[in-house]
């Protein structure tokens, strides 16, 4: 039985040969001289043969033979490549046909030779059309490769978010079923954001629509207790889920102690472009809400806050209690946007 040779990185060495020649026909060269410099090659080298066997096969129909050099010229060469090749023979290859005088002959020739140039340009249409159906296909199987790498990068990633806020809230706690809670409510402000990364294609989100999403669980029905400012502004996907998070455990926060955990409390979260549109600074404020009392030691949701967006550049986060309600400032540049 025979068996392809393994070549490294674990391709046989048929498939090393078949994607050679598929990406040389997919992408021939990026010259235009060099097509043509190929299509002329192909045509003095199929001249050449033809001229070889004129011993065995005489001087008649040369078109039939020499049309196999377009289809090499064509393939390899695009459809530079290819016209150089047509035109070539179709000016040397009558020299190949010896001298006639006859006019029914002539008009054979010719009607010969016509059919050379249409069954030529022929085949150069098919080949481009071809060729171009040929890079749709690599480019589809970059782009699924690309996106596998992607996916993997961003379930590693999750995953790891994940993991870090199971850790964070089942850490120290005195209360399970309290922080089975908390977890679940954090894995659904991790799947929201996710959610509104989808809706974006993965691309940058817009910071009206990640924070609708974050906190629509805890709009009070009077929605201008929780007011949301600001002009249009893009989050980087890497940056949108710890904001998703952050906001999320504002509003927890708040609900539970702070301004909405009572009637009269405000939170206003606005936002704003610096720096010409590429430095994001966030401010969220509580108000008339009960007296806020500072922590006594630093739980998972200032951590949280404190250092879920250092991963970007050049960015700050404060975390301040005035005794008329919680305070958070951020500011990160919106690189990657």
């Amino acid at each position: 039985m025979h068996a392809d040779v393994e070549a490294p990185g674990g391709a046989t060495e048929g498939t090393v040969v078949t994607d050679f020649l598929v990406t040389r026909i997919a992408r021939p060269p990026s010259s235009g001289f060099a097509r043509v410099a190929l299509g002329l090659a192909c045509a003095a080298l199929a001249l050449g043969l033809r001229l070889a066997l004129v011993p065995y096969l005489g001087m008649g129909t040369p078109f039939v033979a020499l049309l196999l050099a377009v289809v090499v010229a064509s393939v390899f060469g695009g459809v530079a490549g290819g016209t150089a090749c047509l035109l070539l023979l179709a000016v040397a290859g009558p020299l190949l046909l010896p001298p006639d005088a006859d006019p029914f002959g002539l008009r054979r020739r010719i009607v010969g030779e016509l059919i050379f140039v249409a069954s030529g340009a022929t085949v150069i249409w098919i080949t481009a059309l071809a060729r171009a159906a040929l890079r749709r296909e690599i480019a589809g199987r970059e782009t699924e490769r690309l996106l596998r790498l992607e996916l993997q990068h961003r379930v590693k990633n999750t995953l790891a978010v994940v993991q870090s806020v199971a850790d964070q809230t089942f850490r120290n706690t005195s209360d399970p079923h309290v922080a089975r809670r908390d977890f679940a409510d954090r894995l659904v402000a991790l799947a929201q954001a996710h959610d509104a990364l989808v809706d974006s294609g993965w691309e940058a989100v817009t910071l009206d629509a990640l924070a609708e999403r974050a906190l629509a669980p805890f709009r009070p029905a009077a929605s201008e207790r929780l007011v949301l400012e600001g002009a249009a502004a893009p989050v980087p996907p890497d940056a949108a889920v710890p904001l998703a998070l952050c906001l999320h455990e504002l509003a927890t926060n708040a609900a539970k102690y702070g301004a909405l955990s009572g009637e009269d409390g405000r939170v206003r979260l606005s936002w704003r472009l610096e720096a010409d549109g590429r430095r994001l600074a966030l401010d969220w404020a509580e108000s008339g809400g009960p007296t806020v009392v500072p922590p006594v030691r630093q739980g998972f949701g200032t951590r949280l806050l404190t250092r879920a967006l250092a991963a970007r550049p050049n960015a700050e986060a404060r975390l301040t209690f005035p005794a008329q309600g919680v305070h958070w400032v951020a500011r990160f540049d919106l690189e990657g946007v």
